[in-house]
């Protein structure tokens, strides 16, 4: 199921004074619509409308401020997390700055621009009518110098991703690129070529792997167990222990996308019945459990299947 990045979805929200005129607005009730808060400028003479901002989740509000900064600035060559949310590749800190090798000019409080020679001699690539982004490739390996290692590995996985379908990234490209990343940020570019995984399919799988990879434990990704009703993939296995463990997003239960019917709750109790009828056990973790919120329920866990 091929799904619209975030940029492409908002992409056509962004409207400048003059667009919003020509469809019949007067000057003086656009002038009167940003003082009462109805239009929110993200960038100079460019406009969302606010019950729109309000609608979108962080990876689109950045989206949105990436679209608006390329309409803005001739020159901008958008990077690191920005250059990821351009790509559609998930993010796990999605910041208030845009992040740039090239402000043209323009100094705005809601811009980063980077003046380091390896993200200005990066080579870049066209992502949709006026953005520009640092390549993938190079986008990886910038966040890998910079970025803290879950922010940095949660990138590298999206990246090599399946759900990237056409635009995957390479698994030994990436890894190249990364050992041999220049001296400043080599050693936190070593870490992640470490750490990184191409089959990871979200941020809180990534953020699993590498919990679990802090208790000294190494599971099968994406293992594959036959039940009586079929196939199907646990995240993370540990064969001899007969032990799954599963990260719940609750993306698949609440997204109207991948869960059109309503019955996404139904099917999971369904699967997860037949893997424990297949001889599994189930450890389910969720956001707080894998990104700082309450760790404590991860090592119990752990414990109590017999893993630590």
């Amino acid at each position: 199921m091929s799904l619209m990045k975030p940029l492409e979805r908002v992409y056509p929200l962004i409207k400048s004074f003059a667009e919003l005129t020509d469809t019949g607005i007067s000057a003086r009730k656009v002038k009167q619509m940003y003082a009462s808060g109805v239009l929110i400028p993200l960038a100079q003479n460019q406009y969302i409308y606010a019950q729109d901002w309000s609608a979108l989740n962080p990876a689109e509000q950045h989206a949105a401020r990436i679209t608006a900064f390329s309409r803005r600035l001739k020159s901008a060559v958008f990077s690191h997390q920005s250059a990821a949310c351009a790509y559609g590749i998930p993010v796990l800190h999605y910041p208030r700055e845009v992040h740039m090798r090239s402000g043209g000019g323009i100094q705005h409080p809601d811009i980063r621009v980077h003046e380091d020679r390896y993200t200005k001699e990066a080579p870049h690539a066209h992502v949709l009518s006026k953005v520009f982004a640092v390549n993938r490739l190079e986008t990886v390996v910038g966040c890998a110098r910079t970025l803290p290692l879950d922010d940095a590995v949660v990138i590298a996985d999206g990246a090599l991703s399946r759900q990237q379908e056409g635009a995957r990234l390479d698994y030994s490209e990436v890894q190249d690129a990364l050992l041999s990343s220049p001296r400043k940020g080599a050693a936190k570019a070593r870490e992640v070529a470490r750490l990184m995984s191409d089959k990871s399919d979200s941020p809180g799988e990534t953020l699993t792997r590498l919990r679990l990879y802090e208790y000294g434990l190494s599971p099968t990704e994406q293992y594959p167990i036959t039940t009586e009703m079929g196939q199907f993939l646990g995240d993370f296995a540990f064969e001899a222990q007969r032990v799954i463990v599963e990260f719940d997003g609750r993306v698949k239960q609440t997204s109207r996308v991948m869960n059109p019917d309503g019955w996404a709750i139904d099917r999971e109790k369904e699967r997860e019945n037949a893997l424990m009828r297949a001889g599994w056990r189930l450890i389910r973790l969720r956001w707080e459990h894998v990104n700082g919120g309450n760790p404590k329920v991860l090592e119990q866990s752990l414990r109590n299947f017999g893993l630590i």
